[in-house]
């Protein structure tokens, strides 16, 4: 069991926000502007996802991966969604065009690829604070 001084809290917070905008402006850019597809929004997601754990990491100032995997899983639960949301209502494009219609590739390697950036990034994160810290001294 985790005592509340385990997860940083408002830093996973952060990382939240920061990874699901940088992954809407993605959706909104690659969708609906440029006509990209599923796996383009996706792999921006991972990076925004990367980039908004590094945040989390840095600002709770310890390389803990955890705290990256409490972003990833509310990253993921919201994106999902959204994801199964549009696919219902039929405005989002196939995920992989040319495969069936129904094919689980994509739904399977996607959330890999989340918790993987997700945890990645905060370690990273913790470790540029860490490391910025020593710099100072």
């Amino acid at each position: 069991m985790s005592s509340p001084r385990d997860i940083a809290w408002p830093a996973v917070w952060l990382g939240y926000a920061l990874a699901l905008g940088g992954t809407l402006a993605a959706a909104g850019w690659g969708l609906f502007g440029s006509g990209k597809g599923m796996w383009w929004v996706a792999n921006w997601g991972a990076v925004s996802l990367f980039l908004g754990a590094a945040a989390a990491g840095f600002a709770a100032r310890t390389s803990e991966p955890l705290n990256g995997a409490y972003v990833a899983v509310l990253y993921f639960g919201s994106v999902t969604l959204v994801v199964f949301a549009g696919e219902f209502l039929g405005v989002l494009p196939d995920p992989l065009p040319g495969l069936p219609r129904g094919d689980s590739t994509f739904y399977f390697v996607w959330p890999l690829e989340q918790l993987a950036a997700a945890t990645l990034g905060a370690m990273a994160g913790g470790w540029l604070q860490l490391r910025r810290g020593r710099l100072r001294e």
